[in-house]
C-alpha cells in the first residue's frame, strides 16, 4: 500500500480509542463502591447475607406474658395391671383416661396432686415439706481417766498411819451410774433434709402457643427410721430416707396428659411394705391460665 494510506483500518483504531477515552470519563464521573469504606447511600449498599441470616424473629407479646399452669399427679397400679397397660401401647391421654377410670373403681390409687403456675422461661418451685436437721459429724465421747473410791481414812496430824478399810471397795458405785461424769458423743455439724413432695419446674412456651417444652424434677422424700452405729456412750444415730425422684425434660402438648415416667419405691419400702407388687405412673397436664 502507498505510504500515508487511511484505509478502513485507521478509522477501526481511531474508533477503538474513542470508546476506551468514553469509558474512562465515566468512570471517573461515578467511582465504584469501596468494601472498604463506609457508604454513605443506603441505597445503594450491597445486601449483606450473613446479616440477614442472624436476623432473629421477634417473640410475640402474648407468649412473654403467658401464664402456663402444670398439674402433676403421680398414680400406683398393681404390678400385674401395670403390666399389661404397657403392652398396649397406648397413647398417654387414652393410658391416663384408663387409669383415671380405674382410681374411681378402686383398682388403682392416686398418691399425689400438685397444681404449679408460672410464666413462660421462668422457674417455679412447688414444696411441702417438713424440714429434717440432723447430724453428720460427731466429737468423740470422753470418760474420766480414773475412777475409784477412798478406803483409807484422813491422816491426822502427830497420829499413826491409818489403815486402809478394804471393805469400802464394795461400796464404789458402778461407773453407769456416774452420768455426771460421762460425755456421750456430740454432733459438730449438721445437715437438712427436706421430708415431702417437691415439684421443681421451668416451663417455655412455643411460638404458636401449642407446645411447652417442659423441664420438671418431682421429688418424694420419706424419713423411715434411724441407723444406730457404736456402743454405749459412743453409740450414735442417723437417719434413713426414701426417694422417688424424676428429672425429665421433655415437649408437652397443651390441654394433653403427657407421661413422665414411672417413680416406683424401693423394693424394699418401710413405708409400703408391698411396694415391690406396685407401680408408681407420674403424669403432668399443661394449661394456658385464663386471664
Amino acid at each position: 500500500m502507498p505510504n500515508g494510506y487511511d484505509g478502513p483500518v485507521m478509522k477501526l483504531k481511531s474508533l477503538a480509542i474513542a470508546a476506551l477515552t468514553i469509558v474512562s470519563l465515566h468512570a471517573q464521573e461515578k467511582p465504584a463502591a469501596s468494601p472498604f469504606e463506609d457508604n454513605k447511600d443506603p441505597s445503594a449498599a450491597p445486601a449483606d447475607p450473613y446479616r440477614e441470616s442472624k436476623a432473629v424473629p421477634a417473640t410475640p407479646a402474648s407468649v412473654l406474658n403467658a401464664v402456663i399452669s402444670v398439674c402433676y399427679e403421680d398414680f400406683s397400679l398393681p404390678l400385674a395391671t401395670a403390666a399389661k397397660l404397657q403392652r398396649e401401647q397406648l397413647a398417654d391421654s387414652e393410658l391416663y383416661a384408663r387409669i383415671t377410670a380405674a382410681v374411681e373403681k378402686q383398682t388403682a390409687r392416686q398418691e399425689t396432686f400438685v397444681m404449679l403456675r408460672g410464666k413462660s422461661g421462668q422457674k417455679s418451685v412447688s414444696e411441702g415439706v417438713s424440714e429434717f436437721i440432723y447430724p453428720t459429724e460427731y466429737e468423740r465421747p470422753v470418760l474420766p481417766a480414773s475412777l475409784g473410791v477412798a478406803i483409807s481414812p484422813p491422816e491426822v496430824k502427830d497420829a499413826a498411819t491409818p489403815i486402809p478399810d478394804a471393805t469400802k471397795l464394795k461400796d464404789a458405785p458402778p461407773p453407769d451410774s456416774l452420768t455426771g461424769l460421762r460425755m456421750p458423743a456430740i454432733g459438730t455439724a449438721f445437715d437438712t433434709r427436706n421430708v415431702g413432695v417437691v415439684f421443681e419446674m421451668e416451663t417455655t412456651l412455643s411460638d404458636d402457643g401449642k407446645r411447652v417444652d417442659l423441664r420438671c424434677v418431682p421429688e418424694h422424700i420419706d424419713m423411715v427410721g434411724r441407723t444406730a452405729w457404736g456402743q454405749d456412750i459412743s453409740t450414735t444415730e442417723m437417719p434413713a430416707f426414701e426417694s422417688r425422684r424424676i428429672n425429665s425434660s421433655t415437649a408437652v402438648q397443651i390441654n394433653r396428659p403427657h407421661l413422665l415416667g414411672t417413680m416406683n419405691r424401693p423394693p424394699n419400702s418401710k413405708v409400703d411394705p408391698d411396694s415391690a407388687n406396685r407401680v408408681w405412673f407420674a403424669f403432668v397436664t399443661i394449661t394456658l391460665a385464663k386471664p
